[in-house]
């Protein structure tokens, strides 16, 4: 029961954030999407560099 009201007490939050401050919320989606993509270019290089 509680893991259900922390679900929709999130779901909530991120609703209120995005009307609130779309600005904001763009930001953190931009900056998450760029960290996913330098850790792809990250691991990409790893694995070049193992390959003899």
């Amino acid at each position: 029961m509680l893991k259900k009201w922390l679900k929709w007490g999130a779901v909530a939050f991120v609703v209120w954030y995005i009307v609130k401050r779309p600005d904001g919320a763009a930001l953190v989606v931009q900056g998450t999407l760029n960290g996913l993509g330098g850790a792809a270019d990250s691991i990409s290089t790893f694995m070049m560099s193992a390959i003899p």
